[in-house]
């Protein structure tokens, strides 16, 4: 593990995460207020994945992220990724984990390159966007795989429902709840 020692409500929020899925819910979401450490439980997530053998797929909304969650993922795991964006691939390599831009994975071009088993699991950074239509192509073409949305604002401004992508919330943590705990 990396240098990060997760918090308590951190650890609920990766317990809670596997255990949706363990319990046969695909596509869970985790609502966690700015500052609360999303990419921490997210990459940890990730970790106990690929430990146990899976094959993930870390999903931005915008390429210039990409890197960052890398870099973050590495610094907390240990984790090295793979990157689909743009003329970047991780064809031929032996990472378990790739981050990739919703913009690069979602054409169809792009997507015809992996089966569609490639990865176990997904995680979408900012998941309020994943009612989407690019989201939705990526998660058409991998349906097998377990979902994980991650976001700190569930409510979208045009009011479309993350309800009709999700089966379930994994874990919530509100700011006042956070700001409670210091």
């Amino acid at each position: 593990m990396g240098a990060f020692e997760l918090r308590p409500y951190q650890e609920k929020a990766v317990s809670s995460i596997l255990g949706e899925w363990e319990g046969g819910r695909k596509r869970t979401l985790l609502v966690l207020p700015t500052g609360c450490g999303k990419t921490l439980v997210f990459s940890q997530v990730a970790k106990r994945r690929v430990d146990d053998g899976g094959r993930g797929l870390i999903l931005a909304h915008r390429g210039e992220l990409l890197d960052q969650a890398a870099d973050k993922v590495m610094r907390a795991t240990g984790l090295g990724c793979s990157v689909e964006k743009a003329e970047r691939t991780g064809e031929g390599e032996w990472f378990r984990l790739t981050v990739g831009s919703v913009q690069s994975m979602m054409r169809e071009k792009r997507l015809a390159r992996f089966p569609k088993d490639w990865f176990d699991f997904i995680i979408i950074d900012e998941a309020h966007h994943a009612v989407s239509e690019s989201y939705q192509a990526v998660l058409r073409h991998f349906d097998g795989a377990d979902v994980l949305g991650v976001t700190a604002t569930p409510d979208r401004a045009d009011r479309r429902n993350l309800g009709a992508v999700f089966d379930s919330v994994a874990y919530e943590y509100a700011l006042p709840e956070a700001i409670r705990d210091g």
